[in-house]
């Protein structure tokens, strides 16, 4: 079982500097971070009830998220080991 840790995180939101601690469980850093950002900066939309995509339909999809259109931009997160602010690209903020 992976322990969790803190990671700093660094980023603007409409503008503004937002600085954060994120429990990380160990699995994907990157990844980790974006969809945390999504959960806190964008609401889900509420969709009625589809069939399952094995039927055709398109239930149980995960539609990509573009942060800087909502505002979130210049992410950054803190890596302990090389003491250093790493910067997550902005061509992978406007598909996570």
């Amino acid at each position: 079982m992976a322990l969790s840790r803190e990671i700093k995180i660094r980023y603007t939101l409409k503008g503004e500097p937002v600085e954060l601690v994120y429990q990380f469980d160990g699995f994907d850093l990157v990844n980790s971070i974006l969809t945390h950002l999504v959960s806190l900066h964008i609401e889900p939309n509420l969709i009625p009830a589809q069939e399952r995509i094995e039927d055709g339909g398109i239930r149980n999809t995960q539609r990509n998220v573009n942060l800087i259109e909502h505002g979130v931009d210049d992410v950054f997160y803190f890596d302990e080991e090389s003491q250093e602010w790493l910067e997550i690209p902005s061509k992978w903020l406007v598909n996570a």
